[in-house]
């Protein structure tokens, strides 16, 4: 495979297309036209419909009256592809009516984007594999055709992804990758996590070059420039996530391939920054019995144990910069918030205990034939978008249903499921506060998966963890099993429904 350096950003012509949003059923699946060529490469997504948010005037009292954050307002989401191979052709599609809105062909490190409008359903087809991210950026409802910002210094925020990257062969296990970074530079928001002793070079898209030597089962933290191409190589198996933890939603892939595993590495923070009331924190679900075992890994010490009921799931707040899952059964790890407004610590009325925000945007894939156990907020509005790409039978908690290719299902019932499929799909999942009831949803990006790879598998073996026993960890590990449970509490119950 060739890689080259790109070049300056190309304009990118945006067609808006209007997706008229109503209230969505618990089911309903929506009909596409099938226009679509044989292609080999498809990425489907939804562009949130109230992408803002409220914040109470004084989040101590509430009873204040809530305000809305003229900052949070955006009306467009940005979907950018980088290409990964020579002479990627893409093609952006409307996915309400099929009409193909805009057509490119880049080369490795390039870019090509659009904008697409709030409620808007799109599909992106490639005919060689590439990254897909979808951003929200604030300032793109004020031009009418949106190249990447050239001026990101000068916006209030940017859009961190909170994500992991498939590499080049859309596995989230790999040597190779090729990836669009997004971020404040001043914070190491990229987190790669080392399966095995690796030497990895990163170059950047202007020739810039770094190498770090990281340890097996270890990890390290990087800053990479904002809206540029990053080609990372490594020689052992890496995973990379972006963002950090706190109030957004993002699935978490495991070792083995896919979502449901048995090992699965991931970002947290040090013991007492969680706080001990929000509703925010890791989440296994389960489909049958099984025990899970959190590492840190860092000290590589144990920090608790856990038993997962069939059905149901298990919260934690690991106390650890990463940490390690391993679990007896295939399990699914999420980061996720409930929605509920309360937490516990106050730094004033514009972070006090009524002023927790949880939301985000989420995908996750679906195996042919494989039991996925997933979790949608109890205290929250929740959206769920089931994507095909052929004609397939999807079931969740026993229903079935049939969606056409170039379609999608909405499912938007809180609590725990299972969803299986017979051919590969994808979820896209929203979620959003309840309070007040005319809350937006806040999102920042997200990385968007390839249903043609969601069922590649790694056949990556593990290296064992070592473990030593000092006092002070297995004082840390009680607390933060104490802490897990808590969380367990917090994300069953909610607005009169209960999540088995």
């Amino acid at each position: 495979m060739a890689y080259k350096n790109r070049g300056n950003f190309g304009l990118c012509i945006s067609l808006f297309v209007i997706l008229l949003s109503s209230s969505f059923l618990a089911i309903s699946s929506v009909p596409v036209s099938k226009v679509y060529a044989q292609n080999d490469y498809e990425y489907y997504g939804y562009v949130p419909a109230k992408i803002y948010d409220y914040n109470l005037t004084d989040q101590n009292n509430l009873s204040s009256g809530w305000r809305l954050d003229t900052r949070s307002v955006a009306k467009a989401g940005l979907v950018v592809v980088t290409g990964i191979e020579e002479n990627t052709h893409v093609e952006f599609y409307c996915l309400t009516n099929g009409t193909k809105v805009y057509e490119k062909t880049i080369s490795s490190m390039e870019n090509a984007c659009i904008k697409f409008k709030n409620g808007t359903f799109f599909k992106v087809v490639t005919d060689k594999f590439a990254d897909v991210l979808l951003l929200n950026i604030i300032s793109l409802d004020e031009a009418k055709y949106n190249p990447l910002p050239a001026n990101w210094q000068t916006l209030w925020t940017l859009p961190l992804p909170f994500t992991f990257f498939y590499d080049v062969n859309g596995k989230y296990v790999g040597k190779d990758f090729i990836m669009m970074a997004v971020q404040i530079n001043i914070y190491q928001q990229y987190t790669i996590f080392a399966l095995e002793k690796s030497i990895i070079t990163v170059t950047r898209e202007d020739g810039d070059v770094d190498t770090e030597t990281i340890e097996a089962n270890s990890y390290k933290r990087f800053v990479w420039e904002p809206f540029m191409v990053y080609h990372i190589e490594s020689t052992g198996n890496i995973m990379i996530h972006c963002g950090n933890i706190g109030q957004t939603t993002f699935y978490v892939p495991c070792t083995e391939g896919g979502f449901v595993g048995e090992h699965f590495y991931s970002v947290s923070v040090e013991r007492n920054t969680w706080d001990t009331i929000e509703s925010n924190g890791y989440r296994v679900s389960a489909t049958q019995n099984t025990k899970i075992t959190v590492w840190d890994l860092q000290t590589k010490q144990q920090l608790f144990s856990a038993d997962v009921p069939a059905g149901s799931g298990y919260g934690f707040k690991p106390a650890a910069l990463a940490f390690f899952v391993e679990s007896d059964h295939p399990v699914t790890l999420v980061h996720i918030h409930n929605g509920s407004i309360e937490r516990a610590v106050s730094s004033g009325p514009t972070n006090g205990i009524h002023g927790a925000y949880g939301s985000g945007v989420g995908y996750f894939g679906v195996k042919p034939d494989e039991d996925t156990p997933f979790y949608l907020p109890v205290d929250s509005y929740v959206e769920a978008y089931i994507f095909a790409s052929e004609d397939t039978e999807v079931i969740i908690d026993g229903n079935p249903s049939t969606v056409r290719a170039n379609t999608y299902y909405t499912f938007s019932q809180p609590g725990t499921h299972i969803i299986s499929a017979d051919k590969n799909v994808i979820v896209e999942t929203l979620s959003w506060p309840s309070t007040p009831d005319y809350q937006g949803l806040q999102y920042s990006g997200v990385q968007v998966p390839c249903i043609q790879t969601v069922d590649l598998m790694t056949g990556v073996t593990l290296i064992p963890l070592t473990e030593g026993f000092p006092i002070t960890y297995i004082i840390i590990g009680a607390a933060v099993a104490a802490a897990g449970v808590i969380v367990v509490i917090l994300f069953l119950r909610g607005r009169g429904k209960k999540a088995q």
